[in-house]
């Protein structure tokens, strides 16, 4: 049996609450009431920072939106862990819709060195179609309304005013000048779905233009995505495949180099032989490195599988994160990838897919025990790049340096 890595990426699902209904949130509304008490998160920090076991830890602050839980929150888990004797090296992020990240907060996470990903799925008609504020009138799916972090500074409060009247679109461009105005480049996911598949170079203008570096992510049928609020914005594995090869060449083709893009930049390191750290959706055995946490402590292979009791290894509180590799779910995970990789191991672009994403097994092909859903759109993609590499080796040299470990 294989053991959790020395080195894990463990994200913290502060709240499930959020001021945005996207209508893809993966989240599964029976979660949503869902917050995390500040001794539960001081138990993560202790669990981790305290133990033997661990190297490194990378802490990634998460949501629904993390920063509803306002600046204090937030400094207690900062101060928590400074205080910790510890030999584990760590970091902090955190992934966010911006409609919280006014000056002061902006200002008191980069003092904190938190680094700061974004959300954004390209020019305001392709991404506000999709991504939508949450209003009074939410229906079942979610609450009526989400708690509001309070602003900790007349600074503050004179800017949250301005954010709830600002566009989804207007804010998380508005949040990416903030941090290129502090010396920090932006990051956002884009979420690719019915709304923006069928427009990769609108999507690579919008993201080049603004000098916002991406990672692309395909749209699961979980939570919102799979309910009347969202069903209709799925989209075919051949459909993602074919947005991953134009995006390749807008990117690949663009002589400015303005951006980076992953999976891209990790797939041409990997194909020019470099190690490259681990990332999500292609990493052998995934559920090494790394760990989900609920609000209420308990621990997932990854935070996609909240809100799937036959997912949990246990809660924090009653079992150390290192001992989740002698779970019977630890030992079962393992045994799907034997099964799965067997057929995998076959492929041409089996050290660049490693089958996938278990979860969007579980969730968009309705089988865990079987490959990714989108395995027919990477084989399109990796095709496609293996070629493009193999015609320009000096650009692809220079496109992998950004994503070498």
């Amino acid at each position: 049996m294989t053991s959790l890595s020395t080195d894990v990426t463990v994200i913290v699902k502060v709240t499930n609450a959020c001021d945005m209904k996207c209508r893809y949130c993966f989240i599964e509304p029976s979660v949503y009431h869902k917050t995390m008490q500040p001794d539960t998160a001081a138990r993560v920090v202790r669990a981790f920072l305290g133990s033997e076991y661990f190297r490194t830890v990378h802490f990634v602050w998460h949501g629904g939106e993390p920063l509803l839980r306002g600046r204090a929150f937030f400094e207690r888990i900062f101060e928590q862990q400074r205080s910790s004797p510890t030999a584990v090296r760590y970091t902090n992020s955190t992934q966010t819709n911006a409609t919280h990240l006014d000056d002061d907060l902006l200002d008191f996470l980069l003092a904190n060195d938190v680094s700061i990903g974004l959300s954004l799925d390209g020019p305001e008609r392709l991404n506000d179609a999709s991504r939508r504020p949450r209003r009074a009138d939410a229906g079942p799916d979610g609450p009526t309304s989400a708690p509001r972090a309070r602003a900790s500074t007349p600074r503050a409060q004179a800017s949250a005013p301005r954010a709830r009247a600002s566009t989804p679109h207007a804010t998380t461009v508005a949040a990416a000048a903030a941090l290129k105005r502090r010396g920090h480049q932006a990051g956002a996911i884009v979420t690719v779905n019915r709304n923006n598949v069928s427009e990769p170079e609108a999507v690579y203008r919008e993201f080049a233009g603004r000098g916002i570096h991406m990672k692309v992510n395909p749209l699961t049928r979980s939570g919102l995505a799979d309910t009347p609020l969202g069903e209709d914005l799925g989209i075919t594995a051949e459909e993602y495949g074919a947005f991953l090869v134009q995006l390749f060449d807008a990117w690949f083709d663009d002589p400015g180099r303005p951006i980076s893009i992953e999976p891209f930049g990790q797939h041409i390191a990997r194909i020019l032989g470099d190690a490259v750290s681990h990332s999500c959706f292609y990493t052998l055995s995934c559920h090494r490195f790394f760990l989900g946490i609920s609000p209420d402590g308990d621990l997932f292979p990854c935070g996609m599988f909240q809100g799937e009791p036959s997912f949990r290894y246990g809660n924090i509180n009653e079992l150390a994160p290192e001992d989740v590799g002698q779970t019977l779910l630890f030992g079962d995970i393992d045994e799907r990838e034997r099964r799965v990789l067997k057929t995998c191991s076959r492929c041409a672009f089996f050290d660049l897919c490693y089958s996938g994403c278990m979860f969007h097994s579980l969730k968009d092909s309705k089988m865990v025990a079987e490959k990714d859903y989108y395995c027919a759109g990477y084989k399109l993609y990796f095709e496609h790049a293996l070629r493009r590499v193999a015609a320009n080796l000096p650009e692809a040299i220079a496109r992998s340096t950004g994503s070498r470990g």
